[in-house]
C-alpha cells in the first residue's frame, strides 16, 4: 500500500472514530436529560423507508467514502462516479449506499461527515490536480472532473484561488472543489484601454 493510501485510510479512520464519538456524546446527553437508560440494541441504526431503488435492488452496501471511492463496510471497493463525486461534493468520511439494481448501480449520500470551507491555490502536478492551503503541510488533491470542468466553465488557472470543503476532524488528504475565489494577478486580464486613431491630415 503506498504512502498516500495509508494517509488516506488513516484519515477516514479518524473521520469514523470522531463521528462515531460525537454521536455517542450526543446521545448520552440525551438520555442523560431525558432520564433514560440506553441499551446497546437502541444504538443500532435502523432502516428507514427505503427507496424504490432499494426495494427491488439486488444489493446494498453502505461505506465510506474514501476521496475517490466508496470503501464498503464488507471490505470491498467501489468507484464512485467522478461526476457524482463531483456535484455532490464528498469529501473523506461520507457515509455513503451502493445499490445494485437490475439496470445500474446507484450511489447515495447518507451522512454527511463534519466538514469545513477554507480556500487555497489551484495547482497541477503530472495527473494530479492539487489546491496549496496555507497551514496545511501537503496539498490537498481535487477530483479531476471539478478541476476539468471548471477549468472549461468557469476560466479556472493555474495560481488561482479557489475555496473546497475539507473534512473538520482528520487530515486533509483529500477536498471537494465548491468555487473560484480569485483570480492570480497574472491571470487576470488586462484592463481596457481605448485607443483613438489619429486623423491623418489631408493635403
Amino acid at each position: 500500500m503506498s504512502s498516500k493510501k495509508i494517509q488516506t485510510a488513516l484519515s477516514l479512520i479518524e473521520v469514523a472514530e470522531n463521528n462515531l464519538s460525537t454521536a455517542k456524546t450526543i446521545l448520552l446527553e440525551l438520555s442523560n436529560e431525558k432520564g433514560i437508560k440506553i441499551s446497546p440494541e437502541s444504538l443500532k441504526i435502523t432502516a428507514g423507508n427505503r427507496s424504490r431503488d432499494e426495494a427491488s435492488s439486488l444489493e446494498v452496501v453502505e461505506g465510506y467514502f474514501d476521496g475517490e471511492n466508496m470503501v464498503g463496510d464488507n471490505g470491498q471497493v467501489y468507484l464512485v462516479p467522478q461526476n457524482y463525486a463531483s456535484k455532490t461534493q464528498l469529501i473523506i468520511g461520507d457515509r455513503m449506499k451502493w445499490i445494485l439494481t437490475k439496470t445500474r448501480e446507484i450511489f447515495k449520500l447518507i451522512q454527511p461527515a463534519d466538514r469545513e470551507r477554507t480556500s487555497g491555490t489551484f495547482a497541477i502536478e503530472g495527473d494530479n490536480y492539487l489546491v496549496l492551503v496555507d497551514g496545511i503541510s501537503g496539498p490537498v488533491k481535487i477530483l479531476k472532473a471539478s478541476a476539468t470542468y471548471a477549468m472549461k466553465n468557469l476560466g479556472l488557472k493555474v495560481g488561482d484561488e479557489v475555496a473546497i470543503y475539507i473534512p473538520k476532524n482528520a487530515t486533509p488528504v483529500w477536498g471537494a472543489f465548491i468555487s473560484v475565489v480569485t483570480k492570480s494577478e497574472e491571470n487576470k486580464p488586462a484592463p481596457y484601454v481605448e485607443r483613438r486613431v489619429k486623423a491623418v491630415p489631408s493635403d
